[in-house]
């Protein structure tokens, strides 16, 4: 069994050259999700697959009666510039499960025209600062070097786990570029702070002329999102 990537009519030929794939799924404070959600939410974008793997979770979850599937979506933003939104409610939940789900992502994404993997994530601590510290990494020092320029950022030193270290890891054998993200995030779920502090620095890396709203705009963005995608 192995993750399915099935397609929206006519977007079986898509081709977006030059596109940044950011991922989204949930971690540590739902940081990436939300922050994507956002993007999703002030720039637009059409769905172009939907990811089914056998390796995300068992178990079920219901809301208000209803049981929501488990997938991940691929997401086309083309404008200001072209951008892959990876947007999710499950992570695969076995080690085999992740690096052959991470593949079949970067297969597509690569196939569709990505030449920039970008992950997102929280870095959980019992207390944070009303900053947020950014910690940026990559598998390559020139990346992290450039980006360091261009954002207040620390270069991180530990483990990432899931899908946004793997993703960046997988995407370097390639020899793709990457980079990842990880937000400083406290004990709340979602930490709408941490995934604000997330979309800034997307949309200043990126160039995408985006003015981010403060934590009550990104909520209600992210509860827009989820009763569209989600529950629909």
């Amino acid at each position: 069994m192995r993750t399915e990537a099935v397609f929206e009519p006519g977007f079986d030929d898509l081709k977006a050259p030059g596109a940044a794939l950011v991922e989204g799924l949930p971690g540590v404070g739902l940081v990436a999700k939300v922050a994507v959600a956002y993007l999703l939410d002030k720039l637009g974008g059409k769905r172009v697959c939907r990811f089914y793997s056998p390796y995300f979770p068992s178990l079920g979850y219901v809301r208000n009666g209803r049981l929501l599937p488990y997938f991940a979506d691929l997401y086309l933003v083309e404008k200001p510039r072209p951008l892959l939104l990876l947007y999710g409610n499950a992570q695969p939940a076995t080690y085999y499960g992740q690096y052959e789900f991470c593949e079949k992502v970067l297969d597509v994404g690569l196939s569709l025209g990505a030449n920039l993997i970008i992950t997102l994530g929280g870095y959980g601590k019992e207390q944070v600062g009303e900053k947020r510290t950014i910690y940026l990494s990559s598998t390559r020092g020139d990346v992290v070097e450039r980006l360091l320029r261009k954002l207040d950022a620390t270069p991180y030193e530990g483990q990432i786990i899931g899908a946004a270290g793997l993703l960046i890891t997988l995407a370097g054998e390639r020899g793709v570029e990457n980079f990842s993200l990880l937000v400083e995030a406290g004990e709340a779920t979602p930490d709408y702070q941490a995934a604000r502090r997330g979309a800034e620095a997307l949309a200043k890396l990126l160039d995408l002329d985006l003015v981010v709203g403060d934590v009550y705009e990104l909520s209600k963005s992210y509860e827009k999102m989820v009763r569209m995608i989600e529950e629909r």
